[in-house]
């Protein structure tokens, strides 16, 4: 009921955003206002109006050099595909994204679902921007970074793994002076039409500037999650699901009942072409009445870190859109070194006595976890072209749940992407 009235406040606020643009004073634009734009859209400054297309598609190849690989994963699929439209009125902006591959996507952060995102955002002030729609909830560093923006082929675990990914809701961001920026917001849940999802949730992001090119950032998201009725034939566990970055799962969902809530800590340094990122999670779930008997279970918690650096070696300055100095054909473009290390645990918060279960209804779950280096090369020939390539080498906590039964690690991965970005 709650998450049902949650969505509707969202598209509520959607069409309220849209009156409200719509009643903004602006003189009517005359036919020959109308031009083409540098990116496949119109613009009309006159009535400051622009719209145009945005999307790209990516293309990846995986080798499993020392190991066969997670069981049923593709060597070379198109993983994403993603076409939409942008758009700004005066106050008022707007964008709608689509991607037909995205029932495919493993990458929890994406959802499963066909639409991306779909939401207006009104200027009310300059420190109060208000957005309703379908969109990501504000929470942390990478699982905020578009796809086509990520330093890496595969994101860290911990923007895959907590169960977070787009939903209906409503949000007020804005700036606060010129050193803090602030998100808070509230969801018809954290997942729209995903399994785990939870319902209503609330989540607030905060990210303060002390030194130029130095961000620090909080976030922070509660939620209550409903187990599946027992009455069902074949209910399904909602809690974490421990998936390595190259799809391998070391720790099976739990079931879980309660109270979802997850805090994250970030900072990111960018000088010139250098850049350095870092990234802590830790996430609870409660178990309330899913034990073998229906007993009340310790808390459920997953933890981890993850840092990591790149270097821009043609020099360019490193932001979200790399734009190479020297494009193809009159230079070599822009080549950006990339390394990072990540760290991630699953365990329970009660005492660790009695034996040490990997099943989903365990009273003392045995713990998981995964530790990864990746080195990363992207090479941008053009603005709207991205080739890279990654080596990952992958160690699992508990070699009894490890691809290869007592073999911890190195698991060792071999990843291609090619990006093509509409111009």
């Amino acid at each position: 009921m709650i998450a049902s009235r949650v969505t509707a406040l969202g598209t509520a606020g959607l069409m309220a955003g849209l009156a409200v643009a719509v009643s903004l004073p602006g003189a009517p634009a005359r036919a020959d206002d109308w031009k083409w734009g540098p990116r496949l859209g119109f613009s009309n400054p006159e009535a400051d109006f622009r719209v145009h297309l945005a999307g790209y598609i990516q293309g990846d190849l995986r080798s499993f050099r020392n190991w066969d690989g997670p069981e049923g994963a593709d060597t070379a699929e198109v993983r994403r595909l993603r076409i939409g439209v942008e758009g700004k009125w005066k106050r008022l902006s707007f964008e709608l994204s689509v991607d037909p591959r995205s029932e495919r996507n493993d990458d929890p952060s994406e959802g499963s679902q066909h639409l991306r995102d779909a939401y207006v955002e009104v200027k009310a002030a300059k420190a109060l921007h208000l957005r309703a729609g379908h969109f990501k909830p504000p929470f942390g560093l990478e699982f905020q970074t578009g796809s086509a923006r990520t330093d890496f082929i595969q994101r860290s675990q911990l923007a895959n793994l907590l169960n977070l990914s787009r939903d209906w809701g409503a949000m007020a961001e804005g700036g606060i002076g010129k050193r803090v920026d602030y998100a808070v917001g509230v969801f018809g849940g954290d997942g729209w039409r995903e399994h785990t999802r939870a319902e209503a949730t609330v989540a607030a992001r905060v990210v303060v500037t002390p030194l130029t090119g130095l961000e620090a950032g909080a976030s922070y998201t509660f939620g209550e999650v409903e187990a599946d009725p027992e009455t069902l034939e074949d209910p399904r566990p909602k809690g974490f699901e421990g998936e390595g970055p190259t799809g391998f799962e070391y720790y099976v969902r739990h079931f879980v009942d309660g109270t979802r809530q997850r805090l994250g800590l970030d900072a990111a340094y960018r000088k010139g072409p250098f850049g350095l990122k870092g990234e802590w999670v830790r996430a609870t779930e409660e178990r309330n009445g899913q034990g073998s008997v229906f007993d009340d279970l310790p808390r459920e918690r997953a933890s981890g870190f993850s840092v990591w650096a790149t270097w821009l070696l043609t020099g360019e300055k490193k932001k979200g859109t790399i734009e190479p100095k020297r494009p193809l054909f009159k230079g070599p473009g822009a080549w950006e070194l990339a390394l990072r290390y990540e760290s991630f645990r699953f365990d329970d918060e009660g005492a660790d006595t009695g034996f040490a279960g990997s099943g989903n209804r365990a009273r003392n779950i045995r713990p998981a976890g995964d530790d990864a280096v990746t080195a990363g090369l992207s090479w941008w020939p053009v603005e709207w072209v991205r080739v890279v390539g990654n080596v990952m080498w992958e160690q699992f906590k508990d070699p009894l749940l490890a691809p290869e039964a007592d073999r911890r690690g190195r698991y060792v991965t071999v990843l291609g992407r090619l990006q093509l970005q509409l111009p």
